[in-house]
């Protein structure tokens, strides 16, 4: 069987290029093993259901000392949770069902059972027998709990396993060796809305939870696996560690992301760049995924996810705005709820004690449409103010162009725009840019953390131009000195020798000018607005 790169649902080794996450597998198994309670609460699209079956595989070939359970309540429907009375036996026979091919004779025990219990605590009776019976370790692997995790009668059943847990550690009673939750949310911390009053309160169901610290993200070394096993299996040449590096760079790690980098690469480049060598994967294809996935007209479920969690929670979007596109420094502590709302999501995480988008292919996302909002709700007309002087030689000629948009803003902003601009200028900006490089050129934004409100903006047009621009709020002498050694630095990292910083200046005594500069050994031209 053909293998892929596997972008949606589970992975599995014999269809899927795979990264080698034995250590981590490793990790989790120690909790189980120990005996904890735990939840793995990750992003969508994490390998959430990927590690369970994994676990899942592994205590199967053990059974002798183990009996799994392993259940989701996705698609079981409403009328399960109706009342005390039907979810506790339905329960056992959805737990049936999931046993009779591996223990017929328990599956049948547990079917009988269902038939004279009906309560919570008769439950909890009959568990404690379950498990005598059982003679091993009994596991339990509850996958997708979000599907219920809002549903009083499910967080009562996570409490009595609960309290089965305090009974056990006093050597009261028998219960479950270990219990796994996956899901998105924190079952910890869920939110529940009781139907008297339509109050919300916090729940704690799951209190006695053991710390869940293994990184489900992919470092460079398991990006590094995934590359060699698609190499070792197609027969194709790369530069492995450069190009783990180069995939880490964008994607942080996750691990829907980098498997889709992959897969645009192995089944879509070669229809859209003419210089594809299928045979032999540079940095070039890396960068070309980049662009591919973050291009204004794309999407995938993935994307639309992120999308709505942002339309749908006006604290987040706030919140991830001043981090991005107003370049605030906001700092990262764990306790913040909206903080921790983006880090459910996957868009938010933590730099240096700083909050910043989770990875550059979210921030380039978000700038994007951030940028399509800006201009759906201010509605000027940028290309007036383009004229065909803004290509040079087959180029884009960034001296002009910012002189342009130096102009621009002369015409259409003044003083009583400042708060507006303080937090929209980059935008503007970028509104400004887009139609000139549509179709033939790149424009994203680069992620800083710093102590000052900077943005580094890369555009590439055609094949053989690269440029950057700074775009900075004026904040005196001493900062613009540092902030011309970041950029310097930052043109290093681009292996490019001259580039273009774009002041905005909000005092009132400012002067629109512009001027070429030597700093360090690069060629700098500085527009201020």
């Amino acid at each position: 069987m053909s293998k892929e790169f596997n972008v949606t649902g589970s992975c599995n080794p014999a269809k899927h290029y795979m990264a080698d996450i034995s250590h981590k597998f490793s990790d989790v198994m120690k909790l189980i093993e120990k005996g904890k309670y735990f939840a793995i609460n990750r992003p969508r699209q994490y390998g959430k259901t990927t590690m369970l079956n994994m676990l899942a595989e592994a205590l199967w070939k053990q059974p002798g000392k183990y009996v799994l359970i392993r259940l989701s309540f996705e698609g079981i429907g409403d009328n399960m949770f109706n009342s005390e009375e039907v979810f506790v036996p339905e329960l056992l026979d959805l737990i049936s069902s999931k046993i009779e091919d591996q223990y017929p004779d328990l599956s049948a025990y547990v079917k009988t059972g269902a038939r004279h219990t009906k309560s919570f605590r008769e439950l909890a009776s009959f568990i404690n027998a379950f498990v005598r019976k059982a003679g091993r370790d009994v596991v339990m692997l509850i996958d997708e709990v979000d599907k219920s995790s809002n549903n009083q009668l499910f967080l009562s059943f996570l409490g009595m396993l609960r309290d089965k847990y305090i009974d056990r550690e006093a050597s009261t009673g028998a219960t479950f060796q270990s219990v796994v939750l996956a899901g998105v949310y924190d079952i910890k911390s869920l939110k529940l809305k009781i139907r008297k009053g339509g109050e919300t309160k916090l729940n704690s169901p799951w209190n006695i939870a053991a710390d869940f610290n293994v990184d489900m993200s992919f470092n460079q070394a398991e990006i590094k696996t995934m590359l060699a096993s698609y190499s070792e299996d197609k027969g194709v040449q790369m530069d492995f560690d450069a190009l783990a590096k180069r995939i880490h760079y964008y994607t942080s790690g996750y691990p829907f992301l980098v498997s889709k980098f992959c897969k645009n690469i192995d089944e879509e480049e070669a229809a859209e760049n003419p210089s594809y060598n299928p045979k032999h994967w540079t940095l070039d294809d890396i960068d070309w995924s980049f662009r591919w996935l973050t291009r204004p007209m794309y999407t995938t479920t993935n994307f639309d996810d992120m999308i709505k969690n942002l339309e749908n929670n006006p604290d987040l979007f706030n919140l991830v705005r001043t981090v991005s596109v107003e370049g605030n420094e906001i700092s990262a502590a764990a306790d913040n709820p909206v903080f921790g709302l983006g880090i459910t999501y996957g868009i938010l995480s933590a730099k240096e004690g700083k909050i910043v988008i989770s990875n550059r292919v979210y921030e380039q996302r978000i700038a994007t449409y951030m940028q399509s909002k800006q201009e759906t709700s201010e509605l000027k007309d940028y290309s007036l103010f383009h004229d065909y002087g803004y290509m040079k030689n087959g180029k884009l000629d960034l001296k002009f162009i910012l002189e342009k948009f130096q102009f621009f803003m002369r015409e259409h902003y003044s003083s009583n725009d400042t708060k507006f601009l303080e937090r929209e200028g980059r935008l503007v900006f970028m509104s400004f840019m887009r139609p000139l490089i549509n179709g033939k050129g790149f424009m994203w934004k680069e992620p800083v953390v710093g102590n000052e409100r900077r943005m580094d903006i890369v555009i590439t047009y055609g094949s053989n131009q690269k440029e950057v621009i700074e775009l900075k709020i004026w904040r005196g002498e001493e900062y613009h000195q540092d902030g011309l050694k970041q950029l310097s630095e930052y043109l290093d990292f681009q292996k490019l020798q001259n580039g273009f910083l774009l002041i905005f200046d909000f005092n009132k005594n400012k002067q629109y000018k512009s001027e070429s500069i030597k700093f360090e050994d690069k060629e700098i031209f500085i527009v201020k607005v």
